[in-house]
């Protein structure tokens, strides 16, 4: 099969919309202030994340460490099996979350 020019033209474009995508999503990304946690029996608790700390709290009878440092948040440690809550590493841009499935707990960067 044999490209035409049109199929290069068409090519170009798409590559050119990706790397345009691609930039916009990583140059909008904004530190969010505020975080919310929900956990256990629809629980909830706004956390303000200028203030460095951890929070330690039973979730579904898991427990669970978190740790906020720098504007950003992470699960440091988890009695769940699997653990996977703590590779999410730290998040502090608007929109990201971080989610321990066990523990029903879950944490979501917001705006101020």
């Amino acid at each position: 099969m044999k490209l035409r020019k049109n199929d290069i033209y068409l090519i170009i474009v798409a590559v050119i919309l990706g790397i345009v995508a691609g930039l916009y999503i990583y140059l909008n990304k904004k530190p969010g202030g505020k975080a919310v946690l929900k956990y256990g029996n629809n629980q909830s608790m706004d956390i303000d994340l200028s203030k460095d700390r951890e929070i330690n709290l039973e979730s579904n009878g898991i427990d669970i460490h978190l740790d906020i440092k720098d504007g950003a948040i992470a699960f440091i440690q988890s009695e769940c099996p699997d653990h996977i809550c703590e590779r999410f590493g730290y998040i502090k841009n608007i929109g990201e979350s971080a989610i321990c499935l066990p523990a029903q707990a879950s944490v979501t960067i917001i705006s101020e």
